[in-house]
């Protein structure tokens, strides 16, 4: 077989049925990545639905800072992320930046980061199937004991630890009330 051909796929029934599933619930329905989230379809169907929210902000950002003047090692300096980690949030290399991240990023070019949600629009609500299971009883707890400092262990007269074993080894405790 050479290289212009392609080899055909053989698909399960399972995959079959799981196929056809999918492009049943879409048939009429065009969902957004955050629809899919919403409404459940995206677990239920198991579909790995990869939405990158963030590239947007990031491109704000980078047109800030370029608009400010500043380089990559000013931001670097005023945030404390190293240069080729800001390089790969810049270029949307990094999948999911936490928030930490992207407020210091959005301080150094002089933004402020605003989190706010809103409704998706469109959700179409799905019944959940899931059983809600007994709550969980709590653990028996445990008795607290401190440790004491300069007491010394039985049959170890004028040392607090063996000789031999670490900082530590020979702390005494008791109980607490």
């Amino acid at each position: 077989m050479n290289d212009t051909q392609r080899q055909a796929h053989r698909w399960t029934p399972e995959q079959r049925t799981q196929h056809q599933a999918i492009r049943d619930a879409f048939r009429d329905w065009r969902p957004g990545p955050e629809e899919l989230i919403a409404s459940g379809a995206a677990a239920r169907l198991g579909l790995n639905v990869v939405h990158s929210p963030a590239q947007e902000l990031l491109r704000q950002l980078k047109a800030s800072r370029e608009a400010a003047g500043l380089t990559l090692a000013d931001v670097s300096a005023r945030c404390g992320i190293d240069q080729p980690a800001l390089s790969r949030l810049e270029n949307g290399h990094t999948q999911n930046p936490t928030v930490d991240t992207l407020w210091r990023y959005a301080a150094a070019v002089g933004q402020r980061l605003v989190l706010s949600t809103e409704d998706v629009q469109g959700t179409r609500p799905v019944p959940s199937k899931v059983k809600r299971s007994a709550p969980k009883k709590p653990a028996a707890r445990k008795k607290k004991t401190a440790r004491v400092r300069g007491q010394h262990q039985p049959g170890h007269a004028g040392h607090s630890r063996p000789e031999g074993l670490p900082r530590g080894a020979g702390l005494a405790t008791r109980k607490l009330d």
